[in-house]
Formats: structure tokens, sequence, C-alpha cells
């Protein structure tokens, strides 16, 4: 069953509760569309992976993502189309522009 992560929040004492604890594991997920920044920002919540670089989500539309996926699945899932990508990096991810090639 797939739970909705708009549950999610770090406010008042829970935000002190909340450990970054990035597992490659998969989660299931169901973020629907909406502004890149804040999809990220459920994916960040849902799966306790720490995402660098969010500005450049700023203006960007995600699409949804819904299924059970590791956390880099369902980030580079949210990303397609947008012109950027996401790379690993010591316990989480980076968000960069993508590359030509």
């Amino acid at each position: 069953m797939l739970v909705p992560i708009l549950a999610v929040t770090t406010s008042g004492a829970n935000a002190q509760e909340f450990k970054y604890n990035c597992q490659n594991e998969p989660i299931a997920i169901a973020i629907p569309g909406d502004r890149l920044d804040r999809s990220i920002e459920k994916l960040r919540l849902a799966t306790r992976c720490p995402i660098s670089g969010t500005k450049l989500a700023r203006g960007k539309r995600s699409k949804p993502v819904v299924g059970t996926m590791v956390p880099e699945e369902a980030l580079q899932a949210m990303l397609n189309g947008t012109g950027l990508e996401s790379r690993p990096i010591k316990g989480g991810f980076e968000i960069v522009r993508t590359r030509v090639r």
C-alpha cells in the first residue's frame, strides 16, 4: 500500500528529532507533481536523504513519482525532463545541471 508523503512534517519538537539516515533501500513513495523544490523536500523527508543543490530546482515542475523504489531512483524520476540530474555524494545526493554528452 502506498502512503502519501504529504503528511510528513518537521515542525516543532519533531524538527529537533529528525536525523538524516539515508538508506539505499526501496520505499513506497507517492509524491504528486508539484513545484520541483517542494517535491524534493517531500522526498528528502520521506527518505531521510540529504539533497543539496536544490536552488537549481526553483521555477521547475516535477512529475508525479509513485511506486516502490530506492531514493536515487525516485529523485531521478522527479528530475526527468527538467534539465537536472542527481549524483551521489557521501550520505546523500547533489542536484546538478544535466551534462551535454
